[in-house]
């Protein structure tokens, strides 16, 4: 599950919201110098990825892949998952998903607690940019793809291109449509059972 999903799947608390969301991005003993409700939010997001990366149907979706992005088939399958949700949204939520992504924004710029400079940064440009509601178009998809190569480029000292993974996904889009509409209940239905 990428951004959105996990904000959906939060509890409707900002410092929960925040820390599913940062997860990714807040690592190791770092994490304990976060409020315990943020600390909760990252643990949330752990045990979100994990049941994701056990589930059949993703493991399926994962093997629609081509081999030559297979080693980042997770975080594709995670991505394209989250424009299915943005398509399908009045299917999980009453709340329309631009009230849902302004209000999200909105609560992270009130956000009063402590967060680092670079942390601040991020969700500025979240906002600014507007990539929730992003994942909504194929467009988006490509940006947030873009946007994910260049982090690991940086991250890996080396050129990353996920851009032509859109091929796959296009080319097996009822598929993962499919796929989406049986994991995500079962995604939800587990959240129920978290602390």
């Amino acid at each position: 599950m990428n951004f959105l999903a996990h904000l959906y799947l939060a509890q409707p608390t900002v410092e929960h919201r925040l820390g599913n969301l940062l997860a990714d991005f807040i690592k190791g003993t770092v994490r304990q110098e976060f409020s315990v409700e943020m600390q909760a939010g990252m643990k949330h997001h752990q045990q979100i990825d994990s049941f994701t990366d056990r589930h059949s149907v993703v493991r399926h979706s994962k093997r629609l892949i081509s081999p030559a992005h297979r080693r980042m088939a997770g975080i594709l399958v995670d991505i394209f998952y989250d424009h299915h949700l943005a398509c399908h949204w009045s299917e999980y939520s009453d709340v329309p998903l631009a009230t849902f992504t302004h209000d999200v924004y909105r609560s992270f710029e009130r956000y009063s607690g402590w967060l680092p400079a670079e942390i601040h940064a991020l969700l500025d440009r979240i906002a600014t940019e507007d990539w929730l509601t992003q994942y909504q178009t194929i467009e988006g998809i490509e940006n947030t793809l873009s946007r994910l190569s260049r982090r690991i480029s940086h991250r890996w000292q080396r050129s990353v291109d996920l851009c032509p993974a859109m091929e796959d996904w296009m080319a097996h889009y009822p598929t993962f449509t499919q796929d989406f509409s049986q994991f995500f209940p079962d995604m939800i239905q587990h959240c129920h059972t978290l602390d």
